[in-house]
């Protein structure tokens, strides 16, 4: 800002401080509901024979893994198939995020067009289809 550009009366300064802090706290209540409303707790993945999951926490780190025993005795293709949930995992929870960030910021930036750009289309259906249940 110029000095031709500063507001230098201190009403004007206050309002403007007012404002600034009111669309703050208006921004953060938009986030807890949003929050709350699509569960940004946690995300979980199940493998497509149900005998293994994945658990990621709110800040999407490795909170749980459940094997079956069962898959346990697949021992060849258990360590391939842990490492795709826990990418599908990784997915899911980037698009709940992607989706709340969105929310929040409205038009201004299109969060999920990069967040879709650079997730293989494959995995992102994958991810959709975990938040859809």
């Amino acid at each position: 800002m110029s000095d031709r550009e500063r507001p230098t009366d201190p009403e004007a300064m206050m309002r403007r401080l007012e404002q600034m802090q009111a669309e703050a706290e208006a921004m953060l209540a938009k986030f807890n509901e949003l929050s709350e409303r699509l569960g940004a707790d946690a995300v979980e993945v199940v493998s497509e024979d149900g005998r293994i999951r994945v658990k990621l926490d709110a800040e999407g780190k490795v909170a749980e893994i459940g094997i079956d025993e069962y898959a346990m005795r697949m021992r060849q293709s258990l360590a391939p198939t842990i490492m795709a949930l826990i990418q599908e995992a990784s997915a899911t929870h980037a698009l709940k995020m992607a989706q709340m960030a969105q929310s929040l910021v409205g038009d201004k930036i299109d969060v999920m067009g990069l967040v879709n750009r650079d997730m293989p289309e494959g995995l992102r259906d994958r991810a959709r289809d975990n938040l859809d249940r």
